[in-house]
């Protein structure tokens, strides 16, 4: 009988192969698996804000390479930051899901760092935190150039449209005995800190902040979170400050509640995320194009 060949050796034939004269590699897996997710957050908590939930919006994808054994080699993470609609020199990072993969078995490269108050480690982690965390970006208006008029960027009809800021963060795993399985990044924890006070993050609902967050912040104004409970950033509605959309989001126009926008945005929030699950797609009835940005 024929049989493919494994040029590199790695034990994946040729055809399976997509590194096959690399020893090293023999996987790409994608996450979210067909192309963009987006993550979109309102920057005034622990108060509610104009919760037009675009003061930090970013496109995110990420590429993992790993070995014939199914270890990891590294991750290529693109995130494109898309429109910032506040007027807080904000910045973006996320923590890994879990410390399976220990930060001493983790270098990162990339990251945009113009200001001063982020200490990353000699491996490219953010130093002093329990989990693996890596800054994307600290400071969004070192990054977007100015449009000129509108407030923030690419949130108000009839300013000036600027291109969208992409950062591409490489990650190597050390070692090659990591696997797959414990990257988790289905479970990545997306944060802003806002204002450039390292202490404030704004996380996903029910996502634990950093090792670096000002715990003192939960439960002041409208923030209904116990932390004992595994309640995160949520007000007593359950309403959230950020969302993880599973495609690329179109997000509300400036100072415009996300509910005129998406009227089962509300709906969705209050049946836990059982109810209109897609809420977010371009289906009838499920948006108000007037209050959606568009790209002029």
């Amino acid at each position: 009988t024929l049989t493919s060949p494994d040029t590199d050796g790695d034990g994946v034939v040729d055809p399976e192969d997509e590194y096959p004269a690399d020893a090293s590699r023999a996987l790409n897996t994608f996450f979210p698996a067909a192309g963009n997710g987006t993550v979109a957050f309102e920057d005034l908590w622990p108060a509610k804000g104009d919760y037009d939930m675009n003061d930090v919006v970013v496109d995110y994808s990420f590429k993992t390479v790993t070995n014939g054994s199914n270890q990891l080699v590294e991750t290529f993470a693109t995130f494109v930051l898309r429109a910032s609609g506040a007027a807080l020199h904000n910045g973006f990072g996320f923590e890994f899901a879990n410390n399976i993969i220990p930060s001493s078995a983790i270098t990162v490269t990339g990251s945009r760092l113009t200001k001063s108050y982020i200490t990353l480690a000699e491996n490219g982690l953010e130093a002093n935190q329990a989990k693996p965390v890596v800054v994307v970006f600290d400071n969004v208006f070192d990054l977007f150039a100015n449009p000129g008029s509108g407030s923030g960027f690419n949130t108000t009809p009839g300013a000036n449209y600027v291109e969208p800021v992409t950062i591409n963060i490489h990650i190597v795993y050390s070692a090659n005995t990591y696997s797959a399985e414990g990257l988790d990044l289905e479970h990545f924890n997306p944060f802003i800190i806002v204002g450039m006070d390292r202490g404030k993050e704004v996380h996903l609902a029910d996502h634990a902040p950093t090792s670096l967050a000002d715990m003192s912040l939960f439960g002041t104004l409208e923030d209904n979170s116990v932390p004992a409970e595994g309640r995160y950033y949520r007000t007593s509605t359950n309403t959230p400050w950020a969302l993880n959309i599973p495609e690329s989001f179109d997000y509300p126009i400036e100072k415009t509640v996300i509910l005129k926008a998406y009227p089962h945005f509300a709906d969705w929030v209050q049946s836990g995320g059982t109810l209109f699950t897609d809420w977010y797609k371009n289906l009838s009835g499920n948006r108000t194009a007037e209050f959606i940005y568009q790209k002029k």
